[in-house]
């Protein structure tokens, strides 16, 4: 049977966002904020915004991007200029106006106004998504611009929810392994979907090619059951109610074939031809195996599925 225990630590290391990336990240993020800060406080005469770090850069699950993708970063404003009476706080597109016009031209790229936040586009290498909130009786509310209203949600409890359910730094690098084959295979799961069913189903082991195995087949058994991905946290809705029956299926089955695979690298006696398995899941980054046996096994490239042989 093959061990691709350490290939998948190797492969881990090659996918996860390096030091050096989240630094000049920070650093051009900071710049952001203060650009944003000037603005509030010398020409809207505003008190400046607080931010907030949030997403998958916060619970160290971001990724090197492949494909010419850029690097997701969120990074919550929190309005400090409005009162606590509902009725005097800016609409949700006006406050969305603020932020976009706060950051014209800061970028050649420039902004994005989406549903639940400003994107500011750094092309082809990473954007920041930058969610507005209001805080009310120390409870956040999002703006959302869809129905222009401010929706009980902050992205900061997600997080205090991560940190206090996942069990150990492995849970971490089971979602960057699930997030980069997503990555490669284009399958349609959000990444707060795919951390999600890992925290809530994750299975421990001392090798992370089974530990990996048993948790998809634990999201799987979920899945089944529920045939929805419940968010942990406030507004607690379904992220997959606006789903047809036909994405769900085509959802779980292409979570099911990625597990069997696992399961057939891992019984397999060829360490390459395991490797080569996996690399049709995850990608080239993932690492090609060498057998280490007296009597060379034939080399594949691709197909080494034992059906394939």
């Amino acid at each position: 049977m093959a061990n691709l225990h350490q290939a998948f630590i190797d492969f881990g290391k090659t996918v996860k966002l390096t030091e050096a990336k989240k630094t000049d990240i920070r650093r051009r993020r900071d710049v952001v904020r203060n650009k944003i800060r000037v603005f509030f406080k010398d020409e809207l005469k505003y008190n400046q915004p607080k931010f907030q770090s949030q997403g998958s850069f916060t619970i160290n699950t971001a990724l090197n991007p492949i494909n010419g993708n850029e690097v997701d970063i969120d990074d919550g404003i929190y309005l400090q200029h409005v009162s606590q009476n509902e009725n005097e706080w800016p609409s949700p597109k006006e406050a969305h106006r603020l932020i976009v016009e706060a950051l014209e031209d800061h970028t050649k790229d420039g902004c994005e106004d989406k549903t639940s936040c400003v994107r500011l586009i750094y092309s082809n290498d990473f954007h920041i998504d930058f969610p507005i909130y209001i805080m009310k009786n120390e409870h956040a509310r999002l703006a959302n611009t869809k129905t222009n209203t401010w929706i009980e949600s902050d992205s900061k409890d997600f997080k205090d929810w991560f940190y206090a359910n996942r069990k150990s730094e492995q849970t971490n690098r089971i979602i960057r392994y699930l997030k980069s084959w997503r990555d490669f295979t284009k399958a349609d799961f959000t990444s707060i979907e795919l951390t999600i069913l890992v925290v809530n189903n994750f299975y421990g082991d001392d090798r992370d090619d089974i530990a990996l195995y048993q948790t998809l087949e634990k999201c799987l058994k979920a899945l089944n059951t529920n045939r929805g991905v419940k968010k942990p946290v406030s507004p607690y809705e379904d992220l997959w109610e606006n789903y047809s029956e036909s994405t769900k299926n085509i959802l779980i089955q292409k979570l099911s074939k990625l597990m069997n695979d696992i399961e057939t690298a891992i019984n397999n006696h060829s360490d390459n031809r395991a490797s080569i398995i996996m690399r049709e899941q995850f990608g080239d980054r993932f690492p090609k195996l060498n057998d280490k046996t007296a009597t060379p096994i034939k080399e594949f490239s691709i197909g080494a599925k034992p059906w394939q042989l």
